[in-house]
């Protein structure tokens, strides 16, 4: 059974992938760590699309769901950007 966080990263990969039709691989990885005595999450993106790969690193966030958006929102932000 997937998690909530693996089952939100399929989605928004899926709506990238739509979004942005050039896209032609997205690996995630979801990391956790443990600062100053509180978790922290952060989500890595590598997007790749013809001649283009970007790694992307969503902010250090205290909840998976704050570091989801914070990701994803880079990845939509570095994408919109090569669409141009």
């Amino acid at each position: 059974m997937k998690s909530d966080a693996q089952a939100r990263i399929e989605h928004e990969v899926a709506e990238l992938r739509g979004a942005y039709p050039r896209l032609t691989s997205c690996h995630s990885a979801l990391r956790t760590w443990v600062e100053d005595d509180a978790p922290r999450h952060a989500l890595w993106l590598d997007l790749r699309w013809p001649e283009h790969q970007s790694i992307v690193s969503g902010a250090a966030c205290g909840s998976v769901e704050e570091a989801l958006q914070a990701g994803f929102d880079r990845a939509r932000a570095i994408l919109g950007d090569a669409r141009a």
